[in-house]
């Protein structure tokens, strides 16, 4: 199954730690998703936004474990996502929260969240946008 993160699971070491058997597949721009910081990260639909993500190969084992970290489904929902990876259409799974304002990160969580952007390779202005529009609510 294809992972999408948009949050702390970006990040090489946690992902290593929480699942191990997830392989990396790349970076991915979710058209129509904003980024927000509701004190973690969460994406919501918008209209003309995109939102960096990465992709991930995940097993069965992974997604109970994810399903755990992520508080599925109390915190947590899945949703599908087509998605269209090298002229193919696929099916992707990301957690979008259930509730829940906008709200600053703590530093470290931010920090996390932004390594993981550095370990794909990703641009980090979505993410301070992110930042900076939770700090003005």
């Amino acid at each position: 199954m294809i992972y999408i993160a948009y949050g702390s699971n970006m990040n090489l070491e946690q992902m290593s730690k929480r699942c191990p058997n997830a392989k990396p597949i790349g970076k991915y721009l979710l058209k129509d998703y904003k980024l927000e910081f509701w004190g973690v990260a969460n994406i919501i639909k918008c209209k003309g936004e995109t939102t960096p993500v990465a992709l991930w190969e995940i097993t069965d084992e992974c997604e109970r474990s994810l399903d755990r970290y992520e508080g599925y489904p109390r915190l947590y929902r899945k949703e599908y996502i087509k998605l269209n990876i090298n002229g193919k259409e696929q099916k992707g799974m990301v957690y979008v929260m259930n509730y829940g304002k906008i709200s600053v990160p703590s530093t470290y969580y931010y920090n996390v969240i932004e390594q993981g952007y550095k370990d794909f390779d990703i641009d980090v202005k979505p993410l301070e946008k992110a930042l900076k529009e939770s700090q003005l609510k």
